[in-house]
């Protein structure tokens, strides 16, 4: 299997005043994110059986029961809450989504949410936009999120020449001889920046591609060289680690996880099954029991979440890449 070098465009520029702490917080045993996730994951079910009250419920029990809630949330309670008429309470998570770092020009372009800019609370939302922006701006660590910003570019740069390689032979060779000593060295400084800080995701650094694309890349050199790689295998049970300190959501690990098996395996493994189109019956067992140990949704649930989108105009904010149906066949 030749190396894929996987292209993600970080959008998120916002440049923070003030730096925390930088030692790594140890997270309260009431605050795993296991239960979190899983938590969200029913919502999910819930949700696709269109049972938009009992989401909401699970929703707000995850609110009240951690610190930090991943910005998507907010995004999709706010959602729910419109879907079920309850208008004041669309109002109360938009507002906290806002200070989350969801922008209110961005909020403006979710078509679903057309019905509250007509509402008078709408005017409200509008004044309180920088007090809400600001306090997005004062979290977050400014210094580690400088460092990982440029360990991202240099990994861009470094890809962008593969697009000048013609040939699979060539971009392997290329890939293996010029991108993985960079890539060496890129994951040997991020191993040293996730034991002092934690996983630079969204929670530490507002920013929820940078690592991952690193990551990604360096799993996806070529089938030869991952078999052998030390660096990304020691550094998967800190990721296992972060989504249970909530610093990287199941979705996000997957994205990388499943690059290093699919070149380990030679596209044999479907594991996640994020970079496949189809599973047989017992594929999809398999996958979802994965899935499930992570507190991921199943295939059948993403799966009728994508057309319940199409049907109702909601948004649930899949990345991307994670965003399309899996055929399921015999």
């Amino acid at each position: 299997m030749n190396y894929i070098f996987v292209f993600c465009l970080a959008v998120n520029s916002t440049v923070f005043p003030q730096t925390l702490s930088d030692k790594r917080q140890p997270v309260s045993s009431e605050e795993n994110y296991s239960a979190y996730h899983r938590s969200i994951a029913q919502a999910h079910k819930r949700i696709a059986q269109q049972d938009y009250q009992g989401a909401l419920d699970l929703y707000q029990q995850v609110f009240n029961s951690y610190r930090f809630v991943f910005l998507k949330d907010y995004k999709v309670a706010t959602q729910l809450a419109l879907q079920l008429g309850k208008q004041e309470d669309a109002f109360i998570y938009l507002k906290k989504a806002m200070a989350a770092g969801w922008k209110l020009k961005e909020a403006k372009k979710a078509k679903f949410l057309k019905k509250l800019q007509r509402n008078p609370e709408w005017e409200m939302v509008e004044k309180q936009r920088d007090s809400l922006r600001s306090v997005y701006q004062k979290s977050g660590n400014r210094e580690l999120r400088s460092i990982v910003k440029r360990l991202f570019n240099k990994d861009q740069r470094k890809a962008l020449l593969a697009l000048f390689t013609f040939g699979s032979k060539r971009q392997e060779r290329y890939a293996e001889k010029k991108f993985a000593p960079h890539s060496e060295k890129q994951l040997a400084e991020l191993s040293r920046l996730i034991n002092a800080y934690g996983y630079p995701g969204e929670r530490l650094i507002h920013n929820r591609y940078w690592t991952s694309v690193i990551l990604s890349h360096h799993n996806s050199i070529s089938r030869a060289y991952n078999l052998t790689d030390s660096l990304y295998p020691a550094i998967r049970p800190k990721l296992l680690r972060a989504i249970r300190s909530g610093e990287i959501t199941p979705e996000e690990f997957v994205r990388i996880d499943d690059w290093y098996i699919a070149s380990t395996s030679g596209g044999q493994e479907k594991h996640f099954g994020h970079l496949i189109s189809s599973l047989t019956r017992q594929e999809l067992e398999n996958v979802n029991q994965l899935r499930e140990e992570i507190g991921m949704i199943s295939v059948e649930t993403a799966n009728s979440l994508i057309d319940l989108q199409a049907q109702t105009g909601m948004n649930f904010y899949f990345p991307s890449d994670l965003g399309k149906k899996i055929a399921i066949v015999n």
